[in-house]
């Protein structure tokens, strides 16, 4: 089975069953589908590759993970040979690091790698300020390679590689991106924004509570469109997006904790929501007139609020 090479937390393959009914609810086979948030893609790529769309956008404003992306699937030959040719090791941990941080976006092979490197080897797919699996000292249970295993990671790349054509791959802001792909043919726009709560924990960029206002107001204003946004279950955002009927459902995460999140989809007046095991469609309610809580210890990637990426 052809898997996502990136690891993300709070990833959302898992929500395949729930796409899929979606699809076949509203008729949405040969659509283009469409991520804003793209990071490791692991829904759209299962989307593509079992055939329930014809073709995916994915898009990520951040350039390490824009670099991996178009070197893993239009260089794949030299990508591959980068991961045979590469040591596992912590000397190579701390010299990728130096190379994402550096964020030479001239060379993408090598800026690509290295955020693909240190995504494959820090502790939960996190690539900045996580660590090292296993420690510095490499004391722990579970080493450094163990999530990089190179026969299986060359394997689905070059699995992954013959969809190339059938993929568009973006390094724009996600708003941008947004109203683009909102005037695509037959588009499907799937957006899977930063975390509320817990976002600038995980994400280079994440957002303050005023960005995502400004998303759930261009939703709005785009409500007859094609689109899907899921976010973690909280007063904030249900009262954000009160005029749509909220679908809430379990996550499994794995950034540190081991435990099962509730998160919240919302759909456009355009898409029917399907009757799915283990999704509970609620009512339509009144916003509360409360303002939503500020998370203090976020800050802007940017001085003017725009929407970003969430890798």
């Amino acid at each position: 089975m052809i898997t996502s090479p990136l690891r993300y937390p709070g990833g959302k393959a898992k929500l395949f069953p729930f796409f899929v009914e979606l699809i076949r609810e509203n008729r949405l086979f040969g659509a283009e589908y469409c991520e804003p948030y793209a990071g490791g893609a692991g829904l759209a790529i299962r989307l593509l590759v079992n055939g329930f769309v014809d073709r995916i956008s994915i898009n990520d404003i951040d350039q390490s993970i824009y670099s991996f992306w178009v070197s893993a699937l239009f260089n794949t030959e030299k990508f591959c040979r980068l991961i045979e040719r590469t040591p596992v090791d912590i000397d190579q941990w701390h010299r990728q690091l130096e190379i994402w941080e550096a964020g030479d976006f001239e060379n993408k092979l090598e800026l690509g790698f290295s955020a693909y490197f240190l995504n494959r080897t820090n502790r939960s797919g996190i690539i900045e300020g996580a660590g090292p699996i296993g420690g510095y000292a490499q004391k722990g249970s579970w080493k450094i390679d163990v999530r990089l295993v190179k026969e299986k990671q060359i394997e689905n790349l070059k699995a992954l590689s013959r969809y190339a054509n059938q993929i568009r791959v973006t390094n724009a802001d996600a708003f941008d991106f947004f109203g683009e792909a909102v005037g695509y043919e037959k588009s499907f726009i799937y957006l899977d924004p930063p975390y509320f709560v817990k976002g600038h924990k995980l994400y280079k960029n994440f957002y303050r509570a005023e960005d995502h206002l400004n998303i759930a107001a261009e939703l709005k204003r785009r409500r007859k469109a094609r689109w899907v946004v899921s976010y973690d279950n909280v007063p904030e955002i249900r009262d954000a997006y009160s005029s749509f009927a909220p679908i809430t459902y379990l996550l499994n995460y794995s950034a540190g904790e081991k435990n099962t999140g509730s998160e919240v989809i919302f759909l456009s007046d355009a898409l029917r929501p399907p009757q799915v095991a283990g999704f509970s469609i609620g009512n339509v309610r009144r916003a509360i007139r409360s303002k939503p809580t500020r998370d203090r210890d976020a800050r802007s990637t940017k001085a003017k609020v725009r929407l970003t990426s969430k890798s």
